[in-house]
Formats: C-alpha cells, sequence, structure tokens
C-alpha cells in the first residue's frame, strides 16, 4: 500500500497484527473500542440527542468560539469510523462535531427511514446544540443529506462541501451500469452487504486502495460497521432516487466539491456536471476512490480547511 494513504482502516490492520495472537474473540470490538479512546483522548465527548423522534449519538470536542464543523458520514461505518483523521486534523481551530446518521452507528428513529428523516435529524441535532452558521460536509450518502439541508435550510450554514456526492446529477442509468460492473442486482445488495464477500466487494469498489483484511474480520464488520439495520438501510436506498430531484437547483450556501478521480461509484464526470449546477468550486483529487477522506486525508484536508477559511472571511 503507497504509504502515503493514511486511513481509518489501516488503523484495523495494525489491531489486527496485535490481537490477532491474543486470543481476541472479536477484534473489530477491540478496534472500535480503541477508536472511542483516541476520540476521548482528544478531547471530545460522545453524547446522545434524544426526542420524540430522534435518538442520534454524536462526538463533540466541545471547542467554545471557534468555528464550527459538522461531518456527517455516508453507507458504512459510523462517524467516528468515518472522520478520525478529519477529527484529528481540525480539533484545535475548530469545534467539530461528528454525528451517527440514523439507522447507522447508536443512531435510531421512529420515523420511517427516508432522506427526509436525515435531513431533519440532523438538522434537530444543530437546533439542540444551537449551531447556527456551521461548516457542513458530507460525504456519498451523507452529501445528499447536507445537500438537503443546504437547500432546507441555508440560513444554518456558512459552507458546505460535497465529497463524491452527486445528489440530483446521478441516473437511474448510471446507477444501473455501476450494478452491473461491481456484479449485483441492485444498490441494496451493493451497499448492505450480508456476508464477507459483500463486504470485500464493498470495500474493493469504494476504495481505489481496498484494505487487506481476512474474510474473518469482514464477517465481524457484520451488524457493527456494515448492516447494522439492514431493513432501514435498504429502504433508504430504495427511496432515494425519487427524492434526488428535489436536491436540483442553485443553493444560496458556498460549495465546494471533493472528488476521488478513481472513483467508481459516482464518476469524476459527475462532480463536474455538480459543480457547474451549484455554480461551486470543486477540486478532483488523484490516488483516491470513492473513499476520499481515508485514502488522501492530508490533501482533502488542506482543500477543505483553505476553503472553510476563505469562507470565514
Amino acid at each position: 500500500m503507497n504509504i502515503e494513504i493514511k486511513t481509518v482502516y489501516k488503523g484495523l490492520i495494525l489491531v489486527l497484527v496485535l490481537f490477532v495472537g491474543s486470543g481476541c474473540k472479536n477484534i473489530v470490538d477491540r478496534y472500535d473500542e480503541r477508536l472511542s479512546n483516541q476520540y476521548t483522548n482528544a478531547g471530545f465527548v460522545q453524547k446522545t440527542m434524544n426526542n420524540d423522534r430522534f435518538s442520534i449519538n454524536y462526538w463533540d470536542n466541545q471547542k467554545e468560539g471557534a468555528p464550527v464543523v459538522v461531518f456527517v458520514h455516508g453507507f458504512g461505518g459510523d462517524g467516528k469510523i468515518s472522520w478520525w483523521e478529519q477529527a484529528e486534523a481540525f480539533l484545535e481551530d475548530y469545534r467539530v462535531v461528528i454525528p451517527d446518521i440514523l439507522w447507522f452507528g447508536q443512531s435510531q428513529s421512529s420515523e420511517q427511514p427516508t432522506l427526509n428523516a436525515q435531513i431533519e435529524g440532523i438538522n434537530e441535532l444543530l437546533q439542540h446544540l444551537a449551531l447556527e452558521k456551521v461548516h457542513l460536509v458530507g460525504i456519498s450518502y451523507g452529501g445528499f443529506i447536507s445537500l438537503g439541508i443546504a437547500h432546507r435550510y441555508p440560513d444554518q450554514l456558512s459552507s458546505l462541501t460535497l465529497v463524491d456526492s452527486p445528489g440530483p446529477i446521478v441516473s437511474t442509468k448510471d446507477i444501473d451500469n455501476f450494478c452491473e460492473q461491481v456484479g449485483v442486482d441492485s444498490i441494496q445488495e451493493a451497499f448492505v452487504p450480508e456476508s464477507a464477500k459483500g463486504v470485500k466487494r464493498l470495500m474493493d469498489f469504494s476504495f481505489e486502495q481496498p484494505p487487506l483484511l481476512t474474510d474473518g474480520i469482514r464477517a465481524q464488520t457484520l451488524g457493527h460497521y456494515f448492516s447494522r439495520n439492514p431493513k432501514e438501510q435498504r429502504e433508504l436506498l430504495r427511496e432515494l432516487p425519487s427524492n434526488r430531484q428535489a436536491l436540483g437547483g442553485p443553493i444560496a450556501v458556498e460549495t465546494l466539491i471533493l472528488w476521488g478521480k478513481e472513483d467508481v461509484i459516482f464518476d469524476v464526470h459527475q462532480a463536474h456536471e455538480l459543480a457547474e449546477l451549484l455554480s461551486a468550486r470543486i477540486e478532483i483529487i488523484e490516488g483516491a476512490g470513492h473513499a476520499l477522506p481515508f485514502e488522501r486525508p492530508d490533501l482533502f484536508n488542506q482543500q477543505l480547511e483553505r476553503f472553510i477559511r476563505t469562507a470565514e472571511e
């Protein structure tokens, strides 16, 4: 693996080396505990917002008087595994908030699993924390959520960053072509795996340089980082196409688009189309696929912070 590629999953591989010979029954659980400790040691606190609609788990470094950056993850994983490289890089100068989106990680809802519920859930978290003018960063499905917030609640945002997330640009034909390319019958089969083989396939098409894990470790991620609430997650994917057109049109928020050049889920031409639609700044980063913040964190963080500092001026 290219030594410049630093990913959260490299940390998982390290844990495998440390624990594989120690009789550890579930390495993924041990890794998750270790990652939680990293957040805690860095000054983050883990909290839950509860109301009659949503229970949203989030990490917050609670830095006062600093610009606020909210990171919204996509399918697979949860907030803390998706954004550690960014949490570590931004915690000194920014208030960093990292939620689990609904039906991922430790977040739940009594609502039907829809994009609308996700948008309202994140917005209610912002209201709960009394956060105004945040810099919102969303990757993949989290980008759909973030774009929805920008359309519905633009006054809440200082800036919007969409990462490998095409919004209204992606078509049914694009999705069908992707499914054919990776050998699945549906988008749900691709992103809500049921076996170690399915997890391997998901990582293979998400990363330009997929992490090297055993089938046993991949199986342990099921019900933890992948497919934790499979019924709800499949429904989120099923209903997404009917909502994507509502994300079209210009928005009154300064926007950056960051994209991995080797993304095979959403082709780079979609990034350019979206940038034109939103009148957004765009940066294409080489040496990364769909998992751009994992694979090229240094470049990703540099581009993001430069954009945020400009938006703050």
